[in-house]
């Protein structure tokens, strides 16, 4: 057997034993070895070693620049040539013996090619897509061998062609199981440092021919330009982080405040000084470990700074710059909610924290579709877990889009009242009249009545009753309703029914007016009411029923107060007198009282 996996390994020997070839060479020794076993624990074990074996593989591959053998398709064309003479000859062991050994060149060959290929095309804008295509064309070509001619072998020829043959099976076997772990595992193969796209053994080289001979070593030049880099991006990272920030100048027209672009800048700062530091690091230590690839835990590690470090920069973007635009967008169009700004702010943080954690976790090896999939599993938990978040999060989607209340309106929900401050995705935020900051959850508003007093155009109602004494004629309680009515009537800031009414703002509003009470709708109000309203225990009451013509607070208490005084000097003039909460006792029959004389 020994002798066997000698001969077909030969041409391997021959040609070249680069470290590439001598790991290829230990898979298939596994897997020889593996025919023998028959212990599942061995099994495993050997299986462990094998995936040690290819996960070596696959960095010395990168790392290794490849050297095609001429001697190799010159050995495969001298055979082919050789075959075609057997088979004038009518040797058939000999064409047996020669097709088993140029399919095992052919594979090498294959394989040959393939490192190649990758070396060839592997740059920045490789993709995973692209080695694996590459690596499906190699499998096709492994399975595409010549058949081996049997047919008129003796029997003990046909023994000893079996036994090469199953060994062919096993170096092929070997082959694509290599092949198969790299298309598993594709994005090992794609470049991971900037210095991947540089000829650095060229620029090494450079430096060590530079160098006085007594010093001239490749440890030295990895220093000097390890160095020489990190030094240069350390003491240049003010000068680079100002021209990055310089690009983004075209974003400050959104922003009226000097210094509010100042603030934004040096927030910015911060992350992109991170950058590169965290580049200036990496690439100095991917320099020193030159030939050897850099540690792939490192390689985690810078990767999951740079997504920090690029995840706080978004949000900061977004934050200044973003806010901007909207802001922007919302004061050139009126009809642009500013919930709608507020809401898009907090789920676009939500996503690029989100978008930040789910390529961490892939960094550091985590299956996010069996992570996502899993879900599924223990979906009914987490519903259970967070169905209040969840109800939050959808009542406040059902109050945008409701349109209920918007912030600055006064708006009561029981015994919740005050002005809308800030809406979020789980709670609204709410100043109460005692200036307290109440924080009340989405679903509760959108579950509960609530009383907006912003939504009115005209209207704010002034409702108050007048009691005059009991000593009042009817001619002057008819006097007195008819002058306070023409008084209100005559009022600027009464709101009257014949008020001009502004057009409306848009057509749906026109469309609507044979459907629905614009004037409910929109929130307009001019009733208007003197009558005479009950008789009282202690007074006669006259019923005053008006609207403002304002709607905010402080010009409503105004308007009120210059009728409270303009309805006194009626009263007064008048003759009459308000009358007081008082109560009369009447008393039928006196008690007979005898004085006692002394």
């Amino acid at each position: 057997m020994k002798k066997i996996l000698f001969i077909l390994l030969l041409p391997l020997w021959i040609f070249a034993q680069s470290p590439l070839d001598d790991l290829i060479d230990e898979v298939i020794e596994l897997n020889t070895q593996s025919q023998n076993q028959t212990s599942s624990q061995d099994l495993l074990k050997l299986s462990e070693r094998k995936l040690a074996i290819f996960r070596k593989i696959a960095t010395t591959l990168i790392q290794t620049q490849p050297s095609p053998s001429p001697t190799l398709a010159h050995t495969i064309e001298a055979l082919q040539l050789t075959m075609q003479n057997a088979s004038q000859v009518q040797s058939p062991l000999l064409l047996a013996r020669n097709t088993l050994e140029l399919n095992t060149l052919l594979t090498q060959k294959a394989f040959e090619d393939f490192v190649v290929l990758i070396h060839k095309r592997n740059n920045a804008l490789t993709t995973q897509s692209h080695i694996k295509s590459i690596i499906s064309s190699t499998l096709q070509k492994l399975k595409d061998y010549d058949h081996i001619p049997t047919k008129n072998l003796t029997a003990k020829q046909k023994e000893e062609i079996s036994s090469k043959q199953a060994q062919f099976e096993i170096f092929v076997a070997s082959y694509v199981e290599i092949l198969s772990y790299l298309n598993a595992n594709a994005k090992l193969l794609i470049p991971r440092s900037i210095w991947s796209n540089f000829n650095l053994p060229s620029l090494l080289n450079l430096i060590t021919n530079a160098l006085p001979e007594s010093i001239a070593s490749l440890g030295v030049a990895k220093t000097l330009l390890s160095l020489s880099i990190f030094i240069t991006l350390f003491f240049f990272r003010q000068i680079i982080a100002h021209l990055l920030l310089k690009s983004l100048g075209y974003l400050s027209r959104f922003l009226k405040s000097q210094e509010i672009q100042d603030q934004i800048r040096r927030h910015i700062a911060k992350p992109i000084l991170m950058l590169i530091i965290i580049s200036s690091f990496a690439i100095s230590l991917t320099i020193l470990a030159y030939p050897k690839p850099a540690s792939p835990d490192f390689l985690m590690w810078v990767n999951a700074s740079y997504i920090i470090a690029l995840s706080w920069l978004a949000i900061l973007l977004f934050k200044g710059y973003g806010i901007a635009i909207l802001g922007s967008l919302a004061e050139k169009n009126n009809t642009f909610r500013r919930e709608v700004i507020n809401l898009l702010l907090k789920i676009t943080y939500f996503l690029i924290i989100l978008i930040a954690l789910l390529i961490l976790l892939k960094n550091f090896g985590f299956n996010i579709s069996a992570l996502i999939a899993s879900l599924g599993i223990g979906g009914l938990a987490v519903a259970f877990a967070v169905k209040d978040m969840l109800a939050n999060f959808f009542a406040s989607v059902v109050l945008l889009f409701d349109n209920s209340f918007n912030q600055g309106d006064w708006i009561v929900c029981g015994d919740i009242e005050g002005t809308v401050v800030e809406m979020g995705l789980r709670r609204t935020t709410i100043r109460t009249f005692d200036n307290a900051m109440l924080f009340v959850p989405n679903s509760l508003l959108a579950n509960s009545s609530v009383r907006n007093w912003n939504r009115r155009k005209v209207g704010r109602r002034i409702k108050m009753q007048i009691g005059v004494t009991y000593s009042s004629t009817p001619d002057q309680i008819r006097s007195c309703i008819k002058d306070i009515y023409q008084m209100l009537l005559n009022h600027p800031q009464i709101a009257k029914e014949n008020d001009e009414r502004p057009p409306l703002s848009h057509y749906e509003l026109d469309l609507k007016q044979n459907i629905v009470s614009l004037d409910d709708l929109l929130g307009y109000k001019s009733n208007l009411f003197v009558v005479l309203d009950e008789f009282a225990d202690s007074s006669i009451n006259i019923l005053v029923y008006c609207f403002s013509t304002t709607i905010k607070w402080g010009e409503w208490l105004d308007v009120r107060q210059d009728v409270m005084l303009k309805i006194m000097d009626i009263v007064a003039s008048h003759n009459l007198s308000f009358a007081f909460p008082s109560q009369s006792v009447y008393i039928e029959e006196m008690p007979k009282v005898s004085l006692l004389q002394s």
